[in-house]
């Protein structure tokens, strides 16, 4: 039996195929009956660990933004050495989420959907803020080594405009993306550290 908090080797294929489920049709999608389907294994697997339809769903959107949080942390620690160089730590970022978008997309729409479930059930808001807080952290250092006069309120501009980039790849894909958002976002960070 699951509490939500802790995710077994047994239970992450259950995870993955509900995340799946969540990046194709919604929270709406997800049942016992489906998780089994797309996990191909049995219903009573998937009603053994998960008793109900919320403590499953709850499972997975923490499971996702943790994995998120470990990924967007080594991501982090792979660009420090390119922090100094603004543009080549954008292009670094860019490329990394181009590679997701296309690769996972799913994950990341189920991201998002932990999101919006966090506006509205106080109880993900604790995994989506770190989830925001890596983020800024990791831009914070970028920006503060390329001589930022308020890294922190830098990084939080930075970071809502990734996100909002990233969204609308997600919702309505475009072949450009990496182009645009690497342009996009030196734009922005050039403003920033003009302005201080």
């Amino acid at each position: 039996m699951n509490d939500g908090n802790e995710i077994t080797a047994r239970q992450r294929p259950l995870m993955e195929a509900t995340l799946r489920l969540i990046g194709r049709r919604g929270l709406d999608g997800v049942t016992h009956r489906a998780v089994a389907a797309e996990a191909k294994t049995s219903l009573g697997a998937v009603t053994h660990h998960f008793r109900s339809r919320d403590a499953l769903i709850e499972a997975a959107l923490r499971h996702a933004l943790a994995r998120e949080t470990g990924r967007l942390r080594a991501l982090a620690l792979g660009l420090q050495d390119k922090a100094i160089n603004v543009d080549a730590w954008i292009e670094s970022l860019v490329v990394w989420y181009d590679r997701e978008l296309k690769a996972d997309a799913e994950m990341h729409i189920a991201c998002y959907e932990a999101f919006l479930a966090a506006a509205r059930t106080p109880h993900y808001r604790l995994v989506v803020e770190e989830w925001f807080e890596t983020w800024r952290r990791s831009a914070q250092l970028a920006l503060a080594a390329a001589g930022s006069s308020d890294p922190r309120r830098h990084a939080e501009l930075f970071v809502s405009a990734l996100i909002g980039l990233v969204f609308r790849q997600l919702a309505a894909p475009r072949r450009a993306f990496r182009r645009e958002t690497i342009s996009v976002l030196a734009e922005l960070v050039s403003r920033l550290l003009q302005r201080g």
